[in-house]
């Protein structure tokens, strides 16, 4: 398998994070407002605003892996060892959400470190090659 399947699954996993945001937006008491939704998004409180910064982490740390695996792809990384790192990063985000939405605050911090661990050894991978 071509490591280059992972980057369209990691932009899709980033967007699906806005899923239980808007569930939590519509459940608010006043529904969805498309009309102000970031007004609406900084008053959510317990797993609203939890939801809020999950997806704006999963915002944040998309970019980075995707560099990280471009960077070891055309970089002449080993394919094994970047589609590994790369499902490594995929498993710690979605865990991280899950993590974050369910208030496990410490589980939450490992997994964000294995994922930022994973971009890391992703950048390194180039300078392993040949």
């Amino acid at each position: 398998m071509s490591p280059w399947i992972h980057l369209p699954l990691a932009l899709g996993w980033t967007l699906m994070t806005k899923l239980p945001l808007g569930l939590a937006m519509a459940r608010s008491g006043r529904g969805y407002d498309n009309r102000n939704p970031r007004s609406q998004q900084a008053g959510l409180t317990g797993r609203g605003a939890r939801a809020l910064a999950a997806h704006q982490n999963s915002l944040e740390a998309f970019p980075p892996f995707a560099v990280a695996l471009i960077a070891a792809v055309v970089g002449g990384g080993d394919p094994a060892r970047v589609h590994l790192l790369a499902i490594v990063w995929l498993v710690a985000r979605v865990a991280y959400v899950v993590c974050y939405l369910a208030d496990t605050h410490m589980l939450r911090s490992l997994t964000w470190a294995v994922g930022v661990a994973s971009v890391f050894a992703l950048m390194a991978q180039p300078m392993l090659a040949g």
